[in-house]
């Protein structure tokens, strides 16, 4: 019944997020930006989209596999995929992850394993979509110290959530702070969760390759929004593909936020404010559309993972 509250409460912050959007943009508009496309660019926006999800595939794989995971990469990247379908079309943006925590840890028998790999892959993405956006911000030369502020505040986040999974000291210290607790069972599971990080803590440079490989990979992921734009026509000057790389890693650290369902309504919303007020669009018709196109381009990528996870049922089977 709690979770059952949570997704009433997600869908209802979603759909009056929709109603408002409504009221402020009138949808006409929004179709006028989606009626004349350029297939050529859409076609691209779809290709590149796809090799950021093998790329993020590959990292999931490589994450386990130095977890010790012997795992056929070919069917971790299946499962990866079948995770990214259910991200889009389970009632919760974290759905996919659970999906493939318990297909691939329950079949290995590594459960607590292949959560581990799954949290450290989010948190290197989200940082590596954040340190990306910071940079971009600096090179743009934005002076706005709302996003400055956010984006910081959301490197803090990320990178003290690394520091307990990474950190012999602080993980530690945490796990000796919760034994003082009345209940031996907190510090009992968090000191065998964080025992699964002790192979990455023990290979600095691999990390650092890792966090390098994210960077390639969020980098592809933003430009799928750019390539959507143009496929919608748009115009962009090289100062507004930098905003862009800003506007995009912020959008994506919002939809992070468990407030919505899926980040529908929230994603249009925010956009369509913070592509006018940084200069990515003149108006907030454009922004609305390009976002929905990037998001369906998204969805269309994912629907291979629902053709490999009817696949593999019927191979179970």
């Amino acid at each position: 019944m709690k979770g059952a509250r949570v997704l009433l409460m997600r869908l209802t912050v979603s759909i009056l997020l929709i109603f408002v959007l409504s009221k402020r943009i009138p949808l006409a508009t929004v179709g006028e930006s989606l009626a004349q496309p350029h297939w050529g660019w859409l076609g691209a926006a779809v290709a590149v989209f796809a090799a950021s999800a093998l790329g993020g595939a590959l990292q999931w794989a490589w994450i386990l596999r130095t977890a010790g995971l012997r795992t056929p990469l070919g069917e971790m990247v299946r499962v990866y995929w079948v995770g990214m379908f259910f991200n889009n079309f389970l009632l919760g943006n974290v759905g996919g992850d659970a999906v493939k925590v318990v297909d691939l840890g329950r079949r290995e028998g590594r459960t607590a394993t292949v959560l581990g790999a799954t949290a450290l892959d989010r948190l290197v993405g989200l940082l590596a979509l954040t340190i990306l956006a910071l940079v971009t911000l600096g090179l743009a030369r934005i002076l706005d110290g709302m996003l400055l502020k956010l984006l910081l505040l959301a490197m803090i986040v990320w990178g003290g959530g690394l520091t307990v999974l990474l950190s012999r000291r602080v993980s530690t210290f945490l796990v000796g702070s919760l034994k003082r607790l009345p209940w031996s069972w907190p510090a009992e599971r968090l000191a065998g969760f964080l025992e699964e990080f002790r192979r990455f803590r023990e290979r600095p440079r691999w990390l650092s390759r890792l966090f390098l490989f994210s960077l390639v990979v969020q980098f592809m992921r933003v430009l799928t929004h750019l390539l959507a734009g143009w496929g919608l026509g748009l115009t962009f000057s090289n100062t507004q593909i930098l905003h862009l790389f800003v506007a995009v890693p912020v959008l994506g650290i919002l939809i992070s936020l468990p407030v919505s369902m899926n980040g529908l309504g929230l994603r249009e919303m925010a956009a369509a404010s913070l592509f006018v007020s940084i200069g990515v669009t003149a108006a907030e018709a454009p922004a609305v559309a390009m976002e929905f196109v990037a998001w369906l381009v998204q969805v269309a990528v994912s629907l291979v993972g629902g053709v490999l996870f009817l696949i593999g049922r019927r191979r179970a089977a």
